[in-house]
């Protein structure tokens, strides 16, 4: 069994006690409905790079990340450097997440309306209800993880929730299987979920695959402003980084280092 097989089946035990103690039916009375979501589409389109800035406190591969920053203080690194997202990794047992970050990062003094994208292994609709109670803005959607058929169930109860979403891909097959649930975003993750191994030409050997008219975000193992100047040079939108920014001694600095 790989790590991304024990995640997930870990993600799926979760799920049956916090649906004992906390049911779907009540989890959907307690969503307020008329919450405003910010666009993280229209964050992302903008002329030059933009920049999705990951909260990820461990990582099954390297370990644990903020060991010399506190969530609040990366989090205000984060504001102030203005990016246009930041990703909140919500898995608790492999990445020591939170599901309380969410509303944790938009009560901060400082948060200035910035997209969060609940990052997470989502494999059942009780997770996207649960995105909204929490008032996230946007979540991922693997497609390794979900058939064809499960994907765009979740991408329309996401639409009707005003949830945008990232759908995630690691190859040219996943691509074939995403353009037909027409996203708006697609994040092309450098990381093999199998083995964690990171490879930015993951994303520069598909991106001519992907059409224009998509914001294309490439995910993982970018370290430098050589890394973003290829990716933005061959097309990317926009790049999700965590572990670089994180692990810099300075967050604010090294975002700016990274900006296109």
């Amino acid at each position: 069994m790989n790590i991304l097989d024990k995640i997930v089946n870990q993600v799926k035990k979760d799920l049956l006690g916090q649906k004992d103690n906390f049911p779907i039916e009540k989890l959907k009375k307690e969503i307020d409905y008329e919450y405003k979501t910010e666009s993280l589409s229209q964050s992302l389109n903008i002329d030059g790079l933009s920049i999705i800035a990951e909260i990820k406190d461990t990582s099954p591969s390297k370990g644990k990340l903020m060991c010399n920053i506190d969530f609040d203080s990366l989090a205000k690194h984060y504001f102030k450097a203005n990016v246009n997202g930041i990703s909140v990794v919500t898995e608790k047992n492999f990445f020591n997440g939170s599901i309380q970050n969410i509303p944790k990062l938009k009560s901060i003094d400082g948060y200035n309306q910035t997209p969060v994208l609940r990052k997470d292994f989502i494999v059942d609709e009780y997770q996207i209800f649960e995105s909204k109670y929490l008032k996230a803005d946007a979540i991922l959607l693997i497609a390794s993880l979900l058939e064809e058929k499960k994907l765009k169930k979740f991408v329309s109860l996401a639409e009707e929730l005003d949830l945008e979403y990232i759908v995630e891909i690691h190859d040219e097959s996943e691509l074939h299987k995403v353009l037909n649930v027409n996203p708006k975003i697609i994040g092309v993750n450098n990381r093999n979920l199998n083995n964690f191994q990171v490879d930015i030409n993951t994303t520069l050997n598909i991106i001519d695959k992907i059409p224009k008219s998509i914001i294309i975000i490439s995910e993982s193992g970018i370290y430098s402003s050589e890394d973003t100047k290829k990716l933005y040079d061959r097309g990317c939108n926009g790049v999700l980084i965590g572990e670089s920014i994180i692990t810099s001694g300075d967050p604010y600095e090294k975002i700016i280092e990274l900006k296109i």
